[in-house]
């Protein structure tokens, strides 16, 4: 394979910048660099290029149909923009020779056409990352390929590498393990987990390039470009949602002992309780039956947090009120109970809160057939 001469100056090289503070900057950011200064082209390709403003943002990345694109900035102003962030940016060129090298460049402007160019976001394997890295393998041309490292024995799921990046964020990484499923929770391979940034990163700086009896480095030389100034961590929040849950807990058993004592039954607890886990339950459900993001049509969750409650609830109130026996609370209690006993047997991680929340929930409803029956 013949490499560049050393005097041409024009190179490729792939960009990681490190997280951010924002939720949409927990995990880092990849981009793609093509300098020619013969040329006079000093390019950034971005594959995470996304617009919010657009109509049912929200709502289409529920459904897993968001659309990102591939946008271009001049390298001065990529490096900018990071550096007010106060991200670190690492370059790694690309030890590519003159026709890799201007193969990645014209499959870059392809892709960058107008036509080409909006492509549909998918966290796991289709994003800013996996864009850059699949189009780096694709400029190898024939008989050439990227030989990563072997793995070192050890692997993760995609649940345990994101809780590293959302520590910070207990509500955040919370929510998250709400929506993924039980195939979150398999253990991947080196090449599927290189949709963090930084792993892409430390991948490349032991791959090499194999055509024929060749094998070279991939990479020519690695140079931060920004090094920034260490800040104070931020500590993740003390309010986590186990503590939340845990107040939860505790207030709903004192509820109890006052009812016990007036005789009365607030059912303004149970509106509460059985709203929340039936909103939580109509996500669960959307994302299980309609989402396109990956991992999660597979929820187990669903045996707790499903609609059901929120069919309960008007028979349960209107039980109370006539003064009838709120039989249909067997139904809640038995679900319930259900998930408690199964839970640990799933094939999938339940999060600490979930288990609070649930004995809440048991807890709270047997205390109210108890109640009634006496």
């Amino acid at each position: 394979m013949q490499r560049a001469k050393g005097g041409e100056r024009a190179f490729a090289s792939l960009l990681t910048c490190s997280p951010g503070d924002e939720v949409y900057a927990y995990f880092g950011h990849t981009a793609l660099r093509y300098c020619n200064p013969d040329k006079g082209l000093d390019l950034v390709f971005n594959y995470g290029v996304f617009d919010f403003s657009e109509p049912n943002f929200v709502g289409k990345f529920v459904a897993g149909e968001t659309d990102y694109m591939l946008g271009i900035v001049e390298f001065p102003y990529f490096i900018q923009e990071y550096a007010m962030r106060g991200s670190s940016v690492v370059e790694q060129e690309l030890a590519l020779d003159s026709l890799q090298r201007e193969r990645l460049f014209a499959l870059l402007r392809e892709n960058y056409r107008p036509a080409n160019r909006v492509y549909r976001y998918n966290y796991f394997y289709n994003n800013c990352t996996t864009k850059a890295r699949d189009i780096i393998e694709a400029a190898m041309g024939e008989g050439a390929i990227i030989k990563y490292p072997e793995s070192d024995g050890k692997q993760d799921s995609f649940r345990s590498t994101v809780h590293r990046f959302t520590a910070v964020s207990p509500w955040y990484s919370f929510g998250i393990d709400l929506l993924l499923g039980s195939e979150a929770d398999a253990l991947q391979n080196e090449r599927t987990l290189q949709f963090i940034p930084s792993t892409l990163q430390a991948d490349f700086s032991a791959a090499s390039i194999v055509c024929g009896d060749s094998i070279l480095p991939l990479l020519a030389r690695t140079e931060t470009l920004i090094e920034a100034v260490p800040a104070d961590s931020e500590a993740a929040s003390w309010f986590t949602p186990t503590l939340f849950f845990v107040i939860l807990l505790l207030l709903v058993i004192l509820v109890a002992v006052v009812e016990h004592r007036t005789k009365r039954i607030y059912w303004g607890v149970d509106l509460l309780l059985m709203t929340a886990q039936g909103v939580a339950g109509l996500l669960v459900a959307y994302m299980l039956l309609f989402s396109q993001h990956p991992t999660v049509g597979s929820n187990l969750l669903i045996i707790l947090l499903n609609p059901l409650p929120l069919l309960i609830l008007p028979v349960y109130i209107y039980c109370i009120v006539k003064g009838r026996k709120p039989r249909v609370l067997w139904l809640q209690s038995s679900m319930v109970l259900l998930f408690i006993v199964s839970a640990p047997l799933l094939p999938q991680y339940i999060p600490m809160p979930l288990y609070i929340f649930a004995a809440t929930l048991l807890i709270r409803t047997n205390f109210i057939l108890l109640n009634n029956r006496k």
